[in-house]
């Protein structure tokens, strides 16, 4: 159980961890390409703004050659309105017989990033009427090695949230045995009162229910009608005690695995047809129980416990179904065996079967039923110790079906 609850808190615990570090990672991300972008569209800016009166003089005069220059860190382009270029320095062989087309629907002083054979460019358009002509101008820069920079930063992000993820990993765990501690350590100690105090208590209790069975039979005392109904309640109200500390003893000593199991070989379909046979003289004709079971299933396992099992998921059905029926079905596939209990009963709210297999609890609609609230907690108790595995399926006034599956075994397993 402690292992399942750290195993819970390590997923928890890591899940938070990444959640964190994922979302830091996508701020720090996007953070630093805002950054580095702001930083070249200003610079583009404050290129134009100082170059802007030379390079338009330059236009009015005449047109000139487009002049290549691969180690120019900004190009400029100048084209009429009518889309012929004028004029332009280049550092992107090419570049000039599309660059209009790219930037056609672009806006004034509005940054655009663009990837172009390969080259991630950062654009900007400005018109300039200085002239009749209404000449506009395309400046801009390879920011491609900025780029594979920001990629290989990526990567080298990913790379280092792996290795967060392998050492937070470690640490969840870590954190959540170290968490567990004063759990387990508290949980064992009422472990401990708990399976004490029912073995401690069965011998007074025993004594007790003697001498009222001692003063019942006892011809000198001659009770009251009264006395007789108190002695007769004195000694259910024993009877029921007892049931509780059984049932408080087997999950202690089930709980410290302490429990001890035969494994005998046994036919568990004789034992469910004997068992249902019996159980169906004790039901009221209101109910019917019908059974459907493969012949001869034989299983590895304690007879007892089984048998208890099976009491148990019958008179909780029983219980809880005033008419209607009582379905039984054993059968066997794929190495197990599965054992179906259902009824027709008042049912189960989906809230409640989150809870039905823990002690002491008890559905909202079941509270007036006598009961000791720890039936169901024995009967998984039961089923876990024969490495099988037990489930409910219920709705509210339509009836419960309890599914048990077991495993198969050989005698030496």
């Amino acid at each position: 159980m402690f292992k399942q609850i750290q195993r819970k808190l390590t997923v928890q615990y890591l899940a938070f961890f990444l959640l964190f570090i994922f979302l830091l990672m996508i701020v720090l991300y996007f953070a630093i390409i805002a950054i580095v972008q702001q930083q070249q569209v200003q610079e583009l800016k404050l290129f134009h703004q100082k170059e802007h009166y030379h390079l338009m003089g330059d236009n009015i005069r005449k047109d000139r050659e487009i002049e290549y220059d691969a180690n120019r860190i900004y190009f400029y382009y100048i084209f009429t309105n009518r889309h012929k270029l004028v004029h332009g320095d280049e550092s992107i062989h090419g570049l000039s017989k599309d660059i209009d087309q790219l930037m056609v629907n672009a806006k004034d002083d509005d940054p655009q990033s663009i990837e172009w054979k390969g080259e991630h460019l950062l654009l900007l358009k400005y018109h300039q009427p200085l002239n009749s002509n209404g000449n506009y101008m395309i400046i801009g820069q390879s920011v491609t090695k900025e780029f594979h920079l920001l990629e290989r930063m990526m990567y080298a992000i990913i790379i280092l949230t792996l290795i967060g993820i392998i050492i937070i990993a470690f640490l969840s765990h870590y954190l959540a045995g170290k968490a567990m501690v004063p759990i387990k350590q508290s949980f064992d100690r009422q472990r401990k009162f708990v399976s004490d105090a029912s073995h401690e208590l069965r011998t007074p209790l025993t004594v007790f229910y003697s001498s009222l069975e001692v003063l019942e039979s006892d011809d000198e005392n001659r009770f009251s009608a009264f006395g007789k109904e108190v002695i007769t309640d004195l000694k259910d109200e024993a009877q029921h005690m007892e049931t509780l500390l059984e049932g408080l003893l087997f999950l202690a000593r089930f709980d410290q695995n302490k429990l001890p199991i035969k494994k005998d070989s046994i036919v568990l379909s004789d034992i469910v047809k004997n068992m249902t046979k019996s159980f169906e003289r004790t039901l009221p004709e209101s109910i019917k129980l019908k059974t459907k079971i493969d012949g001869k299933i034989h299983f590895i396992g304690d007879e007892t416990k089984i048998r208890e099992m099976l009491y148990i998921l019958l008179d909780n059905a029983a219980k809880f179904t005033e008419q209607g029926f009582i379905n039984v079905f054993l059968s066997s596939f794929n190495n197990k065996i599965e054992l179906i209990v259902e009824d027709s009963g008042i049912g189960i709210s989906e809230q409640d079967t989150q809870h039905i297999f823990e002690r002491f609890y008890q559905a909202t609609k079941n509270q007036q039923k006598e009961g000791t609230g720890l039936g169901l907690a024995i009967a998984h108790a039961i089923v876990l110790q024969h490495q099988g595995h037990i489930s409910v399926e219920s709705r509210l006034g339509q009836g419960t079906k309890f599914i048990v599956s077991l495993p198969i075994q050989n005698k030496k397993d």
